[in-house]
């Protein structure tokens, strides 16, 4: 328990944004499939972030991120691809993986202890790692409750502000990750975040 407060907690912090804007992209993007893809977006990023925290890999460079990022936008927006079954789920993966190759942590001294264990800790550090991430999350679950309560009417009145604005945060976010832009946001947002 102590993980899940302090991930919410992280939720407020700068450093966190890094993970949460593009998630809400997500949402934004995947519109009335927001649900499912946010719990892409999670998985994504809870699996990758464990590879990575836990030294087995799931380093990505950020040209991978980058393309990852584009792949997400195609697989949220076009409207032939958006047909296929389980298309919203698989964007909100890609996207949250690539946001976790990005992202440095706000480290408390819960998760710190956690970061110093998981390479020894197995699949029971990913499931630790899990509840920091629920807490993490909680903007992005009330987004996404709050997007699937919206009447059918309101979000087709929605709708195409939803799929700029989301796919907007994503191209752009792709854009300056393969540009080499995003460490230096990345580094200033640990910076107000331990200010």
């Amino acid at each position: 328990m102590p993980l899940l407060f302090e991930g919410l907690e992280a939720a407020i912090l700068p450093c966190s944004l890094i993970l949460l804007i593009p998630g809400a992209g997500v949402a934004l993007a995947a519109r009335q499939r927001a649900a499912v893809a946010l719990i892409g977006f999670g998985v994504g990023a809870l699996l990758l972030s464990w590879l990575r925290f836990s030294d087995r890999g799931g380093s990505l460079g950020n040209g991978l991120a980058a393309v990852m990022l584009a792949g997400a936008v195609v697989l949220l927006v076009v409207p032939l691809v958006r047909r296929i079954r389980f298309v919203a789920a698989a964007g909100g993966f890609i996207a949250g993986a690539a946001a976790a190759t990005l992202w440095q942590p706000c480290v408390g001294s819960e998760f710190g202890q956690l970061l110093t264990e998981l390479p020894q800790r197995g699949l029971s550090g990913l499931a630790l790692l899990a509840f920091y991430m629920l807490g993490l999350f909680a903007p992005l679950v009330v987004l996404g409750a709050a997007l699937s309560l919206l009447p059918s009417s309101a979000l087709r009145l929605v709708r195409l502000p939803m799929l700029v604005a989301g796919a907007g945060v994503l191209v752009i976010l792709a854009m300056s990750t393969a540009a080499g832009l995003t460490d230096d946001l990345v580094g200033q947002l640990v910076e107000w975040s331990v200010a």
